[in-house]
């Protein structure tokens, strides 16, 4: 609910009465009797009256027209210092020429291309912030996705070591079955022969019952012979049965590896999670400088480049020598000089050119990389070795190479490093080398990657190089207009920027080497 707000010179009679207007000019409301007065003063005719009901919608917005040193009201802006200033602030900008009137500097302000400007970076902020919240809408489904694909595929592990499990009981089950089969069968044999000649032995004690007591004693002689030599008999084929008779005991042992299994294995599988750097981009639309457009055609239509001067590092002095071989620029908006002609030492300079401090290096520094916010790799010609050099404490991991080191470039955790009569050498950070790419390495220096594409630029050739991350060469490319091609970089579209150090300007090479556009002239040696 608004506040009411109260005629300010009513309100100073003691007569409270609500303020129909309110002056922007003097900060205070006036009644419609107290209006009309404050127009027809002569003082105060020219002033900006709002109604109160506009006035409540910018009430918040804190916006001082009252020194905060003095207590005074702005007259005056100093366009030097940027600052408004009251009358007693005069005396602190003495010595600047270009104080003037805060009215006059203040005229169609509405209309000024600092208020546009401003439109434009909230506009533009507004379209960034929009694009991240769906962007993270978009990864939020994603996790979603990605949530529900992983219970699927724990799923699928059980269910096929479900199956595996059955079929593997399956198999011991019947082995076991075939085994039982085999032992009771052979116990069978064995009971089959033992009840044979248990009805043997009976019939023989029969016989020899009825010998006994029918037969004469010749009879019972001669029979006791023939029954005891068949008795005799039968006993030798019984304890044949008997010596050749086996028994079996089945027993099971699991196999090592399922023991192992269920001993260490305490999880089906593990979930990770990885975390990497918001690859999104806050894109500034204000421009400070002058644009020039220049149109490259692509196919159909045409693509425009936004060339813009942001920033001159003024860092020679006279009577220096200097040789730039080597540029940085830091997440913080630092830059990093290396100067091929200055020992043990690398640049730091800020956006204003001046001089932030010194990097101790091993030797006289020769190309630059970016590894992280706090990381950078660095070169020197003539020695075998990559210093990873730490930005806020100046350590120093150095790895050791076989050949001399020129450029250098980073890109997803690997080093790309061009090495003198070797080629592109792939290294990660502990200086393991993973590949080698071989090219003639003997007038390249310069080198850059991006999207698993590797560029470099030969010097002596006049010639451009697009390479895979296997070494297979893409594209070539060889234009008069580029001489001594030096510098390389590479856009995200995979166009390829390009100084040429004789030719003396900055070029274009559209994407997959299909011909260039030089976009600035005479751009200084670099």
């Amino acid at each position: 609910m608004s506040t009411k707000i109260l005629c300010g010179p009513c309100g100073y009679e003691d007569n409270n009465k609500h303020a129909k207007k309110w002056c922007t000019n003097c900060e205070e409301g006036f009644c419609e009797d107290c209006e009309k007065v404050h127009r027809s003063t002569k003082m105060s005719r020219n002033h900006t009256l709002i109604s109160v009901s506009d006035y409540q919608k910018i009430k918040d917005v804190a916006i001082s027209q009252t020194c905060v040193g003095h207590g005074k009201r702005y007259d005056l802006y100093c366009s030097v210092h940027d600052k408004p200033l009251c009358i007693d602030c005069v005396d602190q900008h003495k010595s600047c020429s270009k104080l003037v009137s805060l009215d006059a500097v203040a005229a169609n302000a509405k209309q000024s291309t600092a208020l546009a400007d401003l439109e434009d970076t909230i506009n533009g902020a507004l379209q960034n912030v929009g694009k991240f919240i769906k962007n993270q809408e978009t990864s939020g489904k994603e996790f979603d996705k990605q949530e529900s694909l992983i219970k699927k595929t724990i799923k699928k592990t059980r269910e096929k070591l479900n199956q595996h499990l059955d079929l593997l009981e399956q198999k011991l089950i019947q082995n076991l079955s075939t085994k039982i089969i085999n032992c009771k069968s052979a116990y069978a044999k064995v009971l089959r022969q033992l009840n044979l000649a248990d009805t043997k032995l009976c019939q023989l004690k029969e016989e020899m019952e009825t010998i006994k007591q029918m037969a004469s004693d010749i009879q019972v002689f001669l029979g006791t012979r023939e029954l005891n030599k068949t008795a005799c008999e039968e006993i030798k084929s019984i304890k044949g049965i008997i010596n050749s008779t086996k028994y079996f005991e089945i027993k099971i042992e699991i196999e090592s590896s399922i023991t192992s299994l269920l001993d260490c294995v305490d999880q089906l599988g593990m979930i990770s999670l990885v975390e990497r750097n918001s690859e999104l981009e806050f894109k500034d639309v204000k421009l400070d400088q002058a644009q020039d457009q220049i149109y490259i055609p692509t196919g159909s239509r045409n693509r425009v480049i936004y060339l813009q001067l942001k920033q001159k590092l003024r860092i020679w002095k006279a009577g220096n020598e200097l040789c730039v071989s080597g540029c940085l620029l830091l997440p913080n908006g630092n830059f990093l000089i290396a100067d091929f002609l200055r020992a043990n030492q690398i640049m730091e300079f800020d956006g204003q050119s001046q001089n932030v401090r010194y990097i101790s290096c091993s030797g006289e520094p020769y190309y630059l990389t970016l590894i992280d916010p706090d990381r950078f790799a660095a070169t020197y010609l003539g020695v075998n070795k990559i210093d990873i050099i730490h930005l806020r404490n100046t350590q120093v991991q150095t790895i050791t190479t076989t050949n001399e080191c020129r450029g250098i470039s980073y890109q997803d955790g690997l080093l790309f490093v061009v090495m003198a009569e070797i080629g592109i050498v792939l290294l990660d950070l502990s200086g393991k080398i993973l590949n080698t790419l071989a090219i003639d390495s003997q007038n390249v220096y310069s080198i850059a990657t991006a999207k698993g594409r590797i560029y470099y630029t030969n010097e002596q050739k006049n010639t451009i190089h697009g390479l895979s991350l296997t070494g297979q060469e893409i594209w070539v490319y060889e234009n008069e207009s580029i001489i001594c091609p030096r510098g390389v970089a590479v856009a995200d579209n995979q166009d390829v920027f390009v100084v040429g150090f004789s030719s003396n300007n900055l070029s274009i090479i559209k994407q997959n080497g299909q011909g260039s556009e030089i976009l600035l002239h005479e751009i200084g040696y670099g």
